[in-house]
């Protein structure tokens, strides 16, 4: 029998997904458009339709929402395709089903992708490893991603695949599948080039430069001037709304200049933590995914994922019983913003990244499984 420490985890969190499970199907059978992958779908339709210049346009979109229904209708300044081109394209050949079936297939296509990412980087073995998945995968980000029908899990897949390959030394590969996750969602592993460069991989960096370039460049062939004029207008209507900039750490201290150099320097001081452990690759990786979501002026409950992700590579080396107890508050806080409450994750944070800065052998520690 495994042990309880390990056991009473891997039976809340498995039945916590017991439970998610129906849940997220009733709600794909009331209302499938009321996600974020209705964005995904009907930007990708207006592409196929209209060509892909038209695939930000507000009106082509609303046009196109019509057949949900007047409640998922509305296109908005929070509530509008933002994400780069490549998300649309991937999401293009499901299109061809009806929304909910295509939202059940890219749902299963997302929980694929973040076992692979728990089969790389979770620490343990055995009962304990899986006993990770379980709690991994009934915390309220993953739950919420899926709910949404968000590109958070592959993009968190494809970044862990970077720091697998890198570890191997096999650099291109590395590379590329970081700058896939940037054209993805760049805003949740903004500052892992960055992360690269300090722990000695030039060649991951120089290929996720290229790679990056290459996608941006195919782009703006692809939309044209016109898709790219819409894009832009589009980002800076959404970062018009209030709400855009509701959930950073610097909210608090002032006005949409004062947070983004507030923000600016929370990007600094993760860089010079990655520079402190530039020698301990898990740690480095881990304090790239930390400081990005410190460090960014637009975050959803969704992008949390990171913090999973980034636990597990902490994990995966002994450590202080003082950071495990502070890794248990973490799952508390990561619960909360499930019922309003955002402030004790964006307070959590920091801490946990001061302490993965000065982390050392110590004595009074225990193993990750």
């Amino acid at each position: 029998m495994p042990p309880l420490h390990v056991a009473i985890p891997a039976l809340i969190g498995a039945w916590a997904v017991a439970f998610e499970i129906p849940h997220f199907i009733g709600q794909v059978a009331r209302d499938a458009a009321a996600t974020d992958f209705r964005l995904f779908y009907i930007s990708a339709e207006a592409g196929i339709r209209w060509g892909w210049p038209h695939m930000y346009d507000p009106a082509r979109l609303q046009e196109l929402s019509q057949v949900f229904g007047p409640s998922d209708a509305a296109i908005t300044p929070v509530y509008t395709y933002l994400n780069p081109p490549l998300l649309a394209w991937l999401v293009a050949p499901l299109t061809v089903l009806p929304l909910p079936a295509a939202l059940y297939l890219w749902t299963a296509i997302n929980i694929a992708a973040f076992v692979a990412s728990w089969r790389l980087a979770s620490p343990g073995r055995g009962f304990a490893q899986f006993s990770v998945l379980s709690v991994s995968l009934a915390l309220w980000p993953v739950a919420f991603s899926v709910e949404r029908g968000q590109a958070v899990l592959i993009t968190f897949a494809l970044a862990i695949g970077c720091w697998w390959l890198a570890a191997r030394r096999r650099e291109v590969l590395a590379g590329v599948l970081l700058g896939l996750a940037w054209a993805l969602r760049p805003q949740d592993v903004a500052l892992l080039p960055a992360v690269l460069l300090i722990c000695g991989f030039r060649r991951a960096t120089v290929y996720w430069l290229a790679t990056t370039v290459a996608l941006w460049a195919v782009f703006a062939v692809v939309i044209g001037p016109t898709g790219l004029g819409t894009y832009l207008g589009v980002l800076a209507w959404a970062a018009s709304d209030p709400s855009y900039n509701a959930t950073p750490l610097a909210t608090p201290f002032g006005p949409q200049a004062t947070l983004i150099a507030s923000q600016a320097v929370f990007a600094a001081v993760a860089l010079a933590a990655v520079w402190q452990q530039r020698r301990r690759w898990n740690l480095a990786f881990a304090i790239g995914i930390l400081g990005t979501l410190i460090s960014a002026v637009h975050v959803h409950e969704y992008d949390y994922v990171g913090l999973i992700v980034a636990a597990w590579l902490a994990l995966g080396e002994t450590i202080s019983v003082v950071e495990l107890v502070w890794l248990a508050i973490g799952i508390v806080c990561v619960q909360v913003p499930l019922i309003g409450i955002r402030l004790p994750i964006l307070f959590w944070q920091p801490v946990w990244l001061a302490m993965l800065a000065f982390r050392r052998e110590s004595p009074v520690t225990v193993p990750a499984e």
